[in-house]
């Protein structure tokens, strides 16, 4: 029964970072905690939709809010949610390379 509990949680938090948004904000968290207007500034995108995001990372342990004043900042809930996004990031431009290498007249 763990087992599966386990496969479910492991499928909700990959389902959870299916989302280019969700993946600049990890990677906006790279270097430590950032406030929403930060991340609003620095992706170039409407603050309701970087908060809406942020929602489904929270709900998932992705990110942890601190709040101070009005200001809200974010931060990785976790070093190795950074690990698992730069092995798939990397993964992905090897992907992009070979198919760009396939598409490549010779």
């Amino acid at each position: 029964m763990k087992d599966k509990q386990l496969y479910q949680i492991h499928a909700d938090i990959c389902q959870t970072l299916t989302n280019p948004i969700r993946l600049q904000i990890i990677d906006q968290l790279r270097d430590g905690e950032k406030s929403v207007t930060q991340m609003v500034e620095a992706m170039d995108a409407p603050q309701g939709t970087v908060s809406r995001h942020l929602s489904v990372m929270r709900a998932k342990g992705v990110v942890v809010p601190r709040r101070e004043g009005s200001s809200v900042y974010y931060s990785l809930g976790s070093q190795r949610i950074l690990a698992a996004y730069d092995e798939m990031h990397q993964f992905a431009l090897e992907y992009l390379l070979a198919q760009s290498e396939l598409l490549t007249p010779v």
